[in-house]
């Protein structure tokens, strides 16, 4: 199913940018090496991650067009006597989700001119959340997965923690 997709898609952009800045514990033999270049990718690949996160939590239906979203399967989902857990699964992803919505409607999305003047963050996950989110996310894509697919879980690939810490050695290894 495309939401199960699109949900992993935002996950390894996440953890891909997790694993490259946020726990690389070797960035002085690693990122330091090109300074420039990696900070504009940090910034790349860290708006990135929180677009696709953002684009989860657009509204089922806009207009005409459906959007694949978090919305989306909730709303019509036919959940039966799993409604309830799927609806608190989406709820504590809402309140999650909810911090990002400046970022998306001001620099994500569109560059509000104001924001761009002013320069201050405009949402992200406090510390840990975003494991708590994903986390969330897993539980709503298996849910998803179980009911509309052929049952059972759809992990999340973390195959890209492996890609991450390969490119890290390399970087380690240039002299």
């Amino acid at each position: 199913m495309k939401f199960c997709k699109v949900c992993g898609w935002a996950y390894q952009a996440w953890v891909t940018h997790k694993h490259l800045y946020d726990q690389n514990d070797k960035q002085a033999d690693t990122l330091e090496k090109a300074v420039s270049f990696f900070n504009r990718l940090s910034t790349i690949t860290h708006e990135y991650s929180l677009q696709q996160v953002s684009k989860l939590h657009d509204p089922a239906q806009q207009g005409d067009d459906l959007n694949v979203s978090i919305e989306f399967v909730v709303k019509y989902g036919e959940w039966g006597d799993k409604e309830a857990e799927v609806k608190k699964i989406a709820e504590k992803l809402a309140v999650l989700g909810k911090l990002l919505k400046p970022a998306r409607n001001k620099i994500l999305s569109h560059y509000d001119l104001n924001a761009l003047l002013v320069n201050e963050a405009l949402g992200g996950f406090p510390e840990g959340e975003d494991d708590i989110y994903f986390a969330a996310l897993q539980e709503l894509v298996d849910e998803v997965h179980d009911r509309w697919v052929d049952g059972g879980p759809y992990p999340f690939d973390a195959l890209c923690k492996n890609d991450v810490s390969e490119f890290l050695n390399v970087l380690e290894r240039s002299k």
